[in-house]
């Protein structure tokens, strides 16, 4: 994974409004943490658009996530295909999908075709 993720935190509305600015690209992990203190991820995601909204409609689902802020879509579902292979979350069964209107390809799939 070459972007680190902050976190995590509490996945709550209080939590989400303290840490991610609104309106913001970005790419989140949802888990919890272990007995050892270790998070553990059960799933990725990205919002092209608002990564706060989307994280609110997630509420309940987990305990936990972790987020990282992006410049934007193209570098988001990037970093979104990178989390998907290198943690292979076991609640993310299908590959991300690129943004609509784009042909953009996962450069990790890319390398495994090589």
């Amino acid at each position: 994974m070459s972007i680190s993720l902050k976190g995590p935190h509490a996945l709550s509305f209080d939590a989400l409004q303290r840490v991610l600015p609104k309106g913001r690209t970005g790419i989140f992990a949802l888990g919890y943490v272990d007995s050892d203190g270790r998070f553990r991820v059960q799933s990725v995601g990205r919002d092209d658009y608002d990564v706060r909204a989307r994280l609110s409609e997630l509420i309940g689902s987990s305990t936990m996530f972790k987020f990282a802020v992006m410049p934007g879509p193209r570098e988001a579902f990037e970093e979104e295909g990178a989390l998907f292979h290198q943690l292979r979350p076991p609640s993310t069964i299908i590959h991300p999908v690129r943004p609509r209107g784009t042909n953009w390809q996962c450069p990790h799939c890319l390398q495994l075709s090589l």
